[in-house]
């Protein structure tokens, strides 16, 4: 089993001090205060903190991406107000600074959302903020997005509607 040892640990639930949280493959084995017998540290230092991986409900990374030109946005269609059809995951683009900024700030999931300012924007999805590629992310359609109040209202200049 292989061992990191934490200084604070979130669990989602609780906060625990100088705790040693054990693994083998991809599951958590062991969280307890004293190291087992027969474990590997692998992780151990001042001030590491281990918390659950965090989920961004409601994101555009990869569809208006960090430090690039508004007008290069992918999150809104500019022909319509109505795009229910349109699929998010389409316009994700992984090479998005904003994804190794949220990695490093926990949280591992979002679901893109396209555009606020059409009135129906598209299908919404659950993705990997740590993954390759866009195969490799997706991982679920999540719902259609839907917004009402100024957002679309304030867009009629594009729209003509």
């Amino acid at each position: 089993m292989k061992i990191i040892k934490a200084n604070t640990l979130f669990d989602g639930i609780n906060e625990k001090k100088n705790c040693f949280i054990g693994f083998e493959h991809d599951e958590i084995k062991f969280v307890g205060n004293n190291k087992p017998d027969d474990a590997e540290i692998i992780a151990e230092g001042e001030n590491i903190v281990v918390t659950p991986a965090f989920i961004d409900s409601h994101s555009h990374i990869g569809l208006v991406r960090s430090g690039e030109p508004s007008g290069e946005a992918e999150d809104n269609e500019h022909m319509d107000s109505i795009y229910p059809l349109a699929n998010a995951i389409h316009s994700v683009y992984m090479d998005d600074s904003a994804f190794s900024d949220s990695i490093e700030s926990g949280v591992l999931y979002s679901i893109v959302l396209p555009g606020s300012s059409n009135v129906i924007g598209g299908k919404a999805v659950l993705i990997r903020n740590f993954a390759k590629d866009i195969e490799e992310a997706y991982l679920k359609d999540i719902g259609i997005k839907i917004a009402l109040g100024y957002n679309p209202r304030s867009r009629i200049d594009w729209k003509r509607k």
